[in-house]
């Protein structure tokens, strides 16, 4: 019990603190692409276009790693990829960054 209430509070803290930015997916999409391949690469532009009520991420991710991405996204958080650039809304933008820091956290308790 409590520590499923201390899950919770670090998940309230986690999602109040966490800005989402375009480095922020664009580091969590590295981390993606390093998890999937092995090796992230060098560059990935992410732009953030809209408002920030209406938020839009848009990533141009090199076609080397593109494929592997792309099945990560849809495999674990059901992100249909349509074209060669990756339109992400806010809240799937957050999903991604939030997927690559649990992999961190679960990495950092290994070491």
């Amino acid at each position: 019990m409590a520590e499923s209430l201390l899950r919770a509070f670090e998940e309230l803290i986690r999602k109040t603190f966490v800005t989402i930015t375009a480095v922020s997916v664009r580091l969590a999409l590295k981390k993606i692409a390093e998890i999937t391949c092995g090796i992230a690469p060098n560059v990935i532009y992410v732009k953030a276009l809209g408002d920030p009520m209406s938020r839009l991420y848009a990533a141009s991710i090199p076609w080397e790693y593109r494929a592997e991405i792309h099945a990560y996204l849809t495999q674990h958080l059901s992100i249909a990829i349509q074209n060669d650039t990756l339109i992400l809304t806010a809240e799937q933008a957050g999903a991604v960054v939030d997927v690559a820091v649990k992999h961190l956290q679960r990495q950092a308790t290994r070491i």
